[in-house]
């Protein structure tokens, strides 16, 4: 398979057909990563970042309140006389 290097704005790039993409796992939108070494150039699907959605979902359950027991843990004494004699 091969393909052009195309203008871009300012800057160029490489269409990807379609088999590529499916390989690589990657669709339109998808953020990649690539690295040159030695004349050849490696992408790979960048990663998920772990705390996507996180912003999102505490604004959700700050609507929604907190549960008897959320409250509990949330009020629960951080150093008590019983965990002096915890080991880890």
């Amino acid at each position: 398979m091969s393909s052009a290097i195309r203008k871009i704005g300012n800057s160029a790039g490489v269409i990807l057909p379609k088999p590529v993409l499916e390989t690589l796992g990657a669709k339109l939108g998808d953020r990649i990563d690539f690295v040159a070494e030695n004349g050849r150039v490696f992408l790979s699907p960048v990663a998920a970042d772990p705390r996507e959605g996180w912003e999102e979902d505490s604004k959700r359950l700050g609507v929604q309140g907190l549960t008897e027991e959320g409250r509990e843990w949330l009020e629960a004494p951080l150093n008590t006389e019983a965990e002096k004699d915890w080991e880890w």
